[in-house]
This record gives C-alpha cells, structure tokens and sequence, in this order.
C-alpha cells in the first residue's frame, strides 16, 4: 500500500466518523426537541413508562442510542454475561444503564475499555462500580 493509498483509507475513515457523528448528533438534538414538546404529563407518563425518573430522563435522550455502549462492554471486561444480567435483573441492566448513559467519565472509560485496564480501574470512576462488584462475586451472572 502507497502512502497515497494509506492516507485516501484514513481520510475516507474520518469522514465516515465525522458523517456518523453528525447524523446521531442530529437525531440526538430531534430527539430532545420531541421530548421538550411533550407538555408536562406526557413526559411524567413517558418517564413512568421508562420507569426512569423525569429528571433524568432528558438527560438519557441526550445520551444518545449508543450512550450506554460502554455498559455492556465494561461487563465483558469484567466477565459478566451481559445477557444473563439484562434476562434475569432487567431492572438493575436497566439502572445501569441510565447511570452509564449520564456519566461524566465517559473519555477516561473508553480508554481503559480500550488499553484493557478498565477491569482493574473502574471502581475509581465507574458509578456503576458497587453493582459490579456485587455481581463479580455471583457466580451464577459469571460467564463460563
């Protein structure tokens, strides 16, 4: 592969990140102006129905689709089954995820997520890190 080559491979690669990230930045923003246009009892309902809190629920939308990826990756980090968690503690999987979605460690979780140390560091940041250990120790929500 040329140098030409490489450089044509990443800048369509960038590109493809700045379209991805504009569009569910869009959809985000549409999102959030639907929410805004619900009168009060709809959005009270709406948050019932989520069974998420009203006050949090904006700031789940907000998050975005994918604001709650970290979430399940981290479990697998951790060697929890992320399905067997969501199957058999929907409420907790749930929870988590809100509090994943609204975190504000989002940058130093992703890097450690990626370099491999988040299993070993997230209970300095991880909201979620109480839930996690308890599970750690449950056998039972393990991956074999």
């Amino acid at each position: 592969m040329t140098m030409n080559d490489a450089n044509s491979h990443l800048g369509q690669r960038v590109r493809k990140q700045l379209v991805d990230w504009y569009s569910d930045l869009r959809i985000r923003h549409e999102e959030e102006r639907s929410l805004l246009n619900l009168d009060a009892e709809s959005r009270r309902q709406l948050a019932e129905d989520c069974n998420v809190a009203i006050d949090r629920l904006l700031d789940v939308v907000r998050a975005g689709p994918h604001g709650a990826d970290e979430m399940e990756q981290m479990l697998k980090a951790l060697h929890i089954d992320p399905v067997d968690l969501q199957t058999h503690l929907p409420d907790l999987f749930r929870d988590m995820q809100v509090t994943c979605a609204t975190c504000g460690h989002k940058g130093r979780c992703r890097h450690e997520l990626e370099d491999g140390s988040a299993a070993v560091t997230f209970g300095e940041y991880c909201a979620n890190a109480q839930a996690l250990n308890v599970m750690r120790a449950e056998p039972p929500l393990l991956r074999e």
